[in-house]
């Protein structure tokens, strides 16, 4: 059996997560933090961050990467489009998430739930709100033209999804929800997206999860 190793108050740990309970993958889970960048983590990681795959004693990094491992190992059912243009569409989607979309839900997790969680202090409320003023309505703007509450690409669940989804779910983390005046589509996506099996049982992992 596969162990995911990592910290679900990582978006990408739980973006590997919800990718495996998707597809029925059977799975452990192993927490591993990222800071600090201790010698056995860089040991798996050359950068030292999570999630990391282990398998047979063989460790294989990168979110992306264990995602479209896992999908070459079970094609069914598949998370990656067949067409050419939507698997790009989806492959620029799961960049999104994992650049822009990080910048914009990140800081409200990390200051509401990472500082006094892990590190046993307040975060800045400060850095919430300004990050919430700045650069969370862009980025909520651009997913609001493409929101589809069947799925980013297609109008079917992709591995798109697992990644906005898993970002999204970061945002709700935080105590933070999507103004479904201002962006009714989004709202309508964000909402089908937490209440799929596949997000709810990787939620009720995280709020488990017991932090050494």
């Amino acid at each position: 059996m596969i162990v995911i190793r990592g910290t679900l108050v990582s978006p990408f740990t739980r973006k590997v997560h919800v990718l495996c309970r998707e597809k029925g993958i059977p799975f452990q889970s192993a927490f591993l933090a990222p800071m600090p960048k201790t010698p056995e983590l860089l040991a798996m990681h050359p950068l030292g961050k999570i999630p990391v795959l282990e398998e047979a004693g063989r460790f294989l990094p990168d979110s992306s990467v264990i995602c479209a491992y896992l999908e070459r190992l079970h094609p069914n059912p598949a998370l990656y489009p067949a067409d050419a243009k939507e698997f790009a569409q989806a492959l620029f989607l799961e960049e999104y998430s994992d650049t822009r979309a990080l910048e914009a839900f990140a800081p409200a997790l990390v200051e509401r739930v990472i500082m006094p969680r892990d590190f046993d202090r307040p975060g800045d409320e400060g850095r919430v709100v300004r990050t919430g003023a700045e650069i969370v309505p862009p980025v909520f703007d651009w997913l609001e033209a493409h929101a589809n509450e069947r799925g980013l690409v297609g109008g079917r669940f992709s591995i798109a999804d697992c990644a906005i989804g898993a970002q999204l779910q970061s945002w709700a983390f935080a105590g933070e929800s999507v103004d479904g005046r201002r962006w009714p589509r989004l709202r309508g996506y964000s909402d089908a997206m937490l209440s799929r099996p596949s997000f709810v049982e990787t939620a009720a992992a995280f709020a488990a999860e017991e932090v050494p």
